[in-house]
């Protein structure tokens, strides 16, 4: 009875607690989820990443392993791979059987990953992991695309995968097709990337495309035109000479017309500014005037005045005055008075073209419009002499002469083939002027300077930070506080200006933390460029006020250019030739151009016949051999020599005046008169030059530096090395104007600039330019090499000029080859045989005949300078051989013949 008691009551209660059981979720509450992120901890976290971070880096070291180690594991034997066979098994199913070279990515991700679960939130992580899984799988399609099954790795650099994929794919859309579908697709990753970058660039890629047909385009348009204008000539020039027949049928009413004073105002003279060789009107294209008798004027009359003066009958009322005098004077040609025979008497052709009778002209006032002047002869009888103005336009009163006629058609490049860098990208934070403000003021305060203000101007690359001192505070204090300032600043370096020329104040320059990059085409944009006046302007970058600074270097007159390797002063060569190109008709402007170490200068060697001037000898324009170098410079002071003769001769003693008188008609060609270019000389590497030629090349650029300033001559002189050995007293005396980048020292910068500054600069462009004394801080504009490029192509393409301008060949004062020199001396005992042995081989050096002969280099020299001095051998060429001048042996015996009988 117990025990069924007992199964009794353990039914119960097994049966109570099922009854319990079925109730207790409603009883009890219901407990909330916890998210899977919460239950896992840091440990957890931190024990996850580090696995994931070693098993990407096995994979790695298996993957990179197998890279080297694939053909030898591939023949059997030991396992090479660094991984063991672990590591051999993963790189031959990813690299071999899937990815190829592109399998390294997976160990990249897993990287990530590791690095996602360690501190949760990594907000790139998932764009990182897309892009590595779109380069992995495209990488290895194109690779299977373009290379195939080439053995590497065991099935390709592309992997079976990849092979597989681009063969099937191929199968339906053919190989062109394929082709393009992978270039569409690495397009659409470079724009998931980087949209901006990648539409930037397309964008530059249309401009260039479209640019070039443009240019092709107007090339043949300019083609099509020249022959349009060819025909329109050929056209009015049939129509003059028709209208020439008429007028000589009618010359008997022409007259009749004149003298009955039947004149409309569009008979009166007219200006006429050609402003295109069309526009110019040629002698044919003129009217012919009536030729009539006139009285000669006896020698007592008082209308007999020497005008020595040329002025033009530029205006109606002018002409009109003019033709109230000379009562039919007789008029002739300077050429005839010249030749000193009878005056030929010729029509007054100013009279006729002033549309005026000529019964109403005295000769003081024909002399008046014409420029000429009155001529007495022995038997009393008096004869007005007119110069002509020009070769082909002579007698076209009131024209201007237009140097760029035979180039009429000339187009400057256009700035939009330079670079536009974003400059406004870069942008100052007001929290770093604020922040440095105040570490000013607290470093100069703790020093017990105590200053009233402070002010920031933001430059491009320096901020500007003016203060005015309290009363009573030294100067020289502050000055004493410059490194101090720049602990407490942490700069690279600061510059003080104690003190602000005309200001007041303080200066203290600082560097950016973040540059701004001036491009050359922000800066020739300017308006203060584009409307310059100056006759040779230059942009050369932006001052700390974020302004285009530009200059005449006509006014300068000449320039130093100096820093140490790398700071930009080949940037700021070129910033400035390209400035003059752009302002500048090759008419108006030549370079000469000197590069010892001949890769600088070398692109703009296809301006030759446009912008370039030479010796008429030589066959480049840029000059690279010390000895041509030499004689060049020598040549521009004969040029020089020769301008100012021509000024003189002008009355005026600038070229801006001379120029103007000769555009205005009043200088004739025939006694040597021409338009006069400005002339820029740039040399580079200035420091070699000194070296290798010393006083030869110093003497030269002194004379040009003390006398070429008025006649446009002007030197850029360019050096890494600015010391008192390369830039003289007499070369920095002529040179007042100069341009100094970063330097090493203290001593450079006084040397170039007169006084510290430069040493303080941060380099990349950062300059000071002085000018009359004057410093300003600058960011150099940055042109670049294929923007140089650029540049010449587009003005090489056009139509240029013959040849280069021709400079006046230099001679020796030793006569050059066939005139003996002075310091020859005793020929040397082997003189006949060393001539005999260079002729027969025709071939000559010095160092080639010292181990021919066996003889010393100083002996050899000699007989070389000998056999120069007789016309054997021509001028030394730096490291080239000598030129022989006699080509066969007949003639060399005929000379050393003439030789012997003159020395006995």
């Amino acid at each position: 009875m117990a025990a069924k008691r007992n199964n009794t009551t353990s039914t119960t209660l097994s049966a109570n607690g099922r009854q319990r059981k079925a109730e207790s979720p409603k009883e009890e509450p219901k407990k909330e989820r916890v998210p899977l992120s919460e239950m896992i901890t840091d440990n957890h976290r931190w024990v996850a990443s580090f696995v994931l971070a070693f098993v990407s880096a096995f994979i790695a070291l298996s993957i990179v392993s197998h890279y080297f180690t694939w053909r030898a594991d591939q023949m059997g034997g030991a396992v090479s791979n660094s991984g063991g066979s672990w590591g051999l098994g993963i790189a031959r199913l990813l690299v071999g059987d899937w990815f190829g070279v592109f399998a390294l990515c997976i160990p990249v991700a897993g990287v990530l990953l590791s690095l996602r679960v360690w501190r949760k939130e990594m907000p790139y992580a998932g764009r990182l992991l897309r892009i590595l899984l779109m380069i992995m799988v495209l990488g290895s399609i194109t690779f299977g695309f373009v290379t195939r099954a080439d053995g590497a790795f065991g099935s390709g650099i592309g992997g079976k995968m990849g092979i597989d994929v681009a063969e099937w794919m191929s199968e339906y859309i053919g190989k062109l097709g394929l082709g393009l579908l992978l270039c569409m697709c690495w397009v659409l990753v470079a724009v998931y990337v980087n949209s901006k970058g990648t539409i930037e660039a397309v964008n530059a890629l249309a401009r260039k495309v479209a640019s070039l047909f443009k240019s092709r385009r107007d090339e043949l348009g300019n083609e099509e035109e020249e022959d349009d204008d060819e025909l329109l000539r050929q056209i009015a020039q049939q129509n003059a000479e028709e209208e020439e027949d008429v007028l000589n049928e009618d010359d008997d009413d022409f007259v009749e017309d004149v003298e009955d004073d039947e004149l409309t105002e569009e008979d009166d003279l007219v200006i006429i500014v050609p402003t295109d060789e069309d526009d110019i009107v040629t002698e044919e294209e003129q009217s012919p005037m009536p030729q009539e008798p006139v009285e000669e004027l006896s020698e007592g009359d008082d209308d007999f005045v020497e005008v020595a003066a040329v002025v033009a009958a530029a205006t109606t009322s002018a002409a009109a005055v003019a033709m109230d005098a000379a009562k039919g004077a007789t008029i002739t040609t300077s050429a005839a008075l010249e030749e000193d025979d009878d005056f030929t008497e010729v029509d007054n052709a100013v009279v006729g073209m002033a549309g005026l009778p000529q019964s109403s002209v005295t000769a003081e006032e024909v002399v008046i419009g014409t420029g000429g002047v009155i001529e007495t002869s022995e038997d009393g009888t008096s004869q007005v002499i007119v110069a002509e103005h020009s070769d082909e336009d002579a007698g076209k009163i009131g024209t201007l002469y237009d140097p760029t006629k035979e180039l009429s058609k000339f187009q400057r490049p256009p700035i939009e083939i330079l670079e536009r860098y974003d400059e406004d990208s870069v942008q100052f934070s007001t929290d770093e002027i604020n922040e440095n403000k105040v570490l000013i003021m607290q470093t100069l305060d703790s020093f017990g300077v105590k200053i009233k203000k402070i002010t920031a101007t933001v430059g491009p690359t320096v901020t500007l930070y003016e203060i005015e001192p309290e009363m009573g505070v030294k100067v020289a204090r502050i000055k004493s506080l410059e490194d101090d300032i720049a602990i407490s600043l942490k700069a690279m370096s600061i510059r003080l200006i104690v003190p602000m020329p005309g200001r007041g104040t303080i200066g203290i320059e600082i560097p950016n933390r973040t540059r701004r990059t001036v491009s050359m085409y922000s800066v020739m944009k300017s308006k203060k460029f584009q409307e310059s006046k100056a006759a040779l302007p230059v942009v050369i970058g932006k001052t700390i006020q974020n302004e285009t600074f530009v200059f005449d270097l006509a006014e300068m007159p000449h320039m130093i250019v100096a820093g140490a390797t790398g700071q930009g002063k080949s940037v700021g060569l070129n910033a400035i030739i390209a400035s003059l190109i752009y302002k500048r008709h090759p008419a108006e402007l030549k370079f000469v151009m000197v590069d010892p170490k001949k890769v600088e200068l070398s692109l703009y060697s296809k301006l030759e016949n446009h912008y370039l001037a030479k010796m008429e000898s030589e066959e480049e324009a840029i000059l690279t051999d010390t000895q041509k170098v030499v004689y060049t410079l020598n040549s521009l002071c004969n040029e020089m020599e020769e301008r100012y003769k021509l000024l003189r001769a002008a009355g005026v003693k600038r070229i801006d005046a001379y120029n103007q008188k000769f555009l205005e008609r009043k200088l004739h060609p025939k006694y040597g008169h021409r338009y006069l270019p400005y002339l820029v000389v740039v040399i580079d590497e200035f420091a070699d030059m000194i070296m290798t030629a010393g006083k030869e090349v110093e003497t030269p650029i002194v004379r040009l530096g003390q006398l070429a300033r008025a006649i446009g001559i002007h030197l850029i002189i360019a050096t890494q090395r600015p010391d008192a050995k390369v830039i003289t007293g007499l070369i920095s005396a002529n040179c007042p104007a100069r341009i100094a980048f970063k330097v090493t020292n203290r001593i450079n910068s006084q040397i170039i600039l007169g006084g510290t500054g430069a040493e303080k600069l941060i380099g990349k462009g950062d300059m000071l330019v002085q000018i009359n004394g004057v410093e300003t801080r600058l960011q150099c504009a940055f042109i670049d090499t294929p923007e140089i490029e650029r540049i010449t192509d587009f003005v090489a393409r056009q139509r240029g000029y013959s040849s280069a301008y021709l400079l006046p060949d230099y001679v020796p004062e030793d006569g050059g080859a066939g005139e003996p020199k002075e310091d020859v001396g005793d020929l040397d005992s082997m003189f006949e045989e060393v001539a005999r042995f260079v002729v027969g081989n025709q071939q000559g050096s010095t160092s080639f005949v010292q181990r021919k002969f066996k003889i010393g280099y100083n002996r050899a020299g000699r007989i070389m300078d000998q056999l120069e001095a007789y016309g054997i051998v021509g001028r030394s060429e730096g490291s080239k051989p000598r030129e022989v001048l006699i080509s066969d042996p007949s003639s060399l015996e005929k000379l050393l013949n003439d030789i012997f009988i003159e020395t006995l």
